[in-house]
């Protein structure tokens, strides 16, 4: 549900750019104020489950997203659309994080590995058929649809919740860190909007790099006042823990290179070699797809094959399918495209899985909500840098008068930035094989120690 709200509504842009008669950076703040507010209400997470509860914030945020997105159903004006999305990001931001708190609270430890195979799953579902459900949405029945599509689903996960046992509540009065709360969603904020207009810095536009050097400086300035707060709003003091290090070195790099076949692919299916968004949507889907259907099949093989086995496999398979896709031309068939994309796909699933599960499986139970939400959190920065990176690379060729041919290049040179990102998880991957004793269940971490 939470990944839908970004892929799902990536296809609008264009339509509503035509609607309005916005321009490009006007249609794009309906993604760009969502994943904005989702990085600022991540931070809370943690502190709102030990206040009150996975099962309760979990209802009362879901419960927000199905209003909100009803009423984003009803409106009529740009404005009044993007403030509604900026309501559903701050919904999601918390969502994602909680739900992966669930696993680890509720599972029993041999099933966990499975369960995040499936949570996998769920995530990587969003940018496989979102853009096939949003377009077959709106030929249909119209932009408003989307919106009723997704109080739909916050309404099924309503149900869901039901089934989730109700939690004793602390009594214990915790102090909230406002001023930790303002540096961290101030910060993640400015950074994700900043970051968002890169190609503009050089320009006009290099307001927007001071707004995110200004972010930067303010987590900075989280990071120093957290160290010192023995109830930090992200709990920075897990990066002591050598593994927790190294699993989110691994998972941030993994989210830079993923954003290339997402930012880019589309580009050059639509730019370059001419097809319609709808056309563009079902020859993504069957790679990504496999990439969904596998998540809970990694799930599975963690526990007997090894996540390192896992890892080291997917990063092959990224790096191969990566260089087809840097070698693609204006002219390169829809079966090489597919066939590229599917191999790239597999090598995700079999390094984001494994890699996910790891940087739980490391923390000891009192540790799985904060170290969710600042996971989740630094992911979604990494998101709007990854983008950043690309679209800036691209952007450089849009001056050109030869047009469609510059733009190849530029795709093609965005592709060996994301082959260069894998190249580096080869250390990172060596690191973790020499500290694979503390992936054991009997680890002194998992035990808090």
């Amino acid at each position: 549900m939470s990944m839908y709200g970004i892929s799902g509504y990536t296809v609008m842009i264009p339509i509503w750019k035509a609607h309005w008669g916005l321009t490009v950076d006007y249609a794009q703040w309906s993604l760009i104020g969502f994943m904005a507010a989702a990085g600022v209400s991540m931070t809370l997470s943690g502190y709102m489950v030990k206040r009150w509860g996975i099962r309760r914030v979990l209802v009362v945020v879901t419960a927000l997203s199905a209003i909100a997105s009803v009423v984003g159903g009803l409106l009529t004006d740009w404005g009044s659309i993007v403030g509604i999305r900026i309501v559903l990001g701050l919904c999601a931001g918390m969502i994602t994080p909680l739900t992966v708190s669930l696993i680890y609270q509720y599972l029993p430890e041999q099933k966990r590995a499975l369960a995040m195979g499936w949570w996998s799953m769920a995530a990587m579902l969003g940018p496989a058929v979102g853009p096939v459900i949003s377009g077959w949405l709106y030929v249909q029945f119209g932009w408003s649809s989307l919106f009723l599509f997704s109080g739909l689903l916050s309404m099924f996960m309503l149900g869901c919740l039901r089934r989730i046992p109700r939690q004793s509540i602390s009594t214990s009065y915790t102090p909230f860190p406002l001023r930790q709360f303002i540096l961290a969603g101030t910060g993640s904020a400015s950074v994700i909007i900043g970051l968002s207009q890169v190609h503009y810095w050089i320009g006009a536009g290099w307001g927007y790099g001071m707004v995110a050097l200004a972010g930067g400086g303010m987590l900075v300035r989280l990071v120093q006042i957290s160290a010192a707060d023995k109830q930090p709003l992200l709990h920075w003091p897990l990066f002591k823990y050598r593994l927790w290090t190294l699993t989110m070195l691994w998972n941030g790099i993994v989210t830079l290179a993923l954003y290339a076949g997402t930012y880019l692919i589309p580009l050059y299916l639509m730019d370059v070699q001419g097809w319609n968004a709808a056309d563009s949507g079902w020859i993504m889907l069957f790679p990504s797809f496999i990439m969904v259907l596998l998540a809970p099949v990694v799930g599975r093989l963690y526990d007997v094959v090894g996540p390192l086995r896992l890892m080291f496999s997917g990063l092959l398979l990224m790096l191969i399918g990566s260089l087809l896709l840097a070698s693609l031309d204006s002219g390169a068939s829809v079966l090489s495209i597919i066939s590229a994309m599917f191999i790239r796909s597999v090598g995700v699933s079999l390094v984001t899985t494994p890699g996910n599960h790891m940087g739980m499986v490391c923390l000891a139970n009192e540790h799985i909500a904060q170290g969710s939400a600042l996971s989740n959190w630094l992911k979604q920065l990494l998101s709007a840098c990854s983008i950043a990176i690309y679209s800036s690379i691209v952007m450089l060729g849009h001056n050109s008068v030869e047009g469609t041919l510059v733009t190849v290049s530029r795709i093609q040179a965005a592709f060996w930035v994301s082959i260069v990102f894998i190249l580096m998880l080869i250390p990172i991957w060596w690191l973790l094989r020499n500290n694979r004793r503390q992936m054991s269940p009997a680890s002194p971490i998992m035990n808090g120690g």
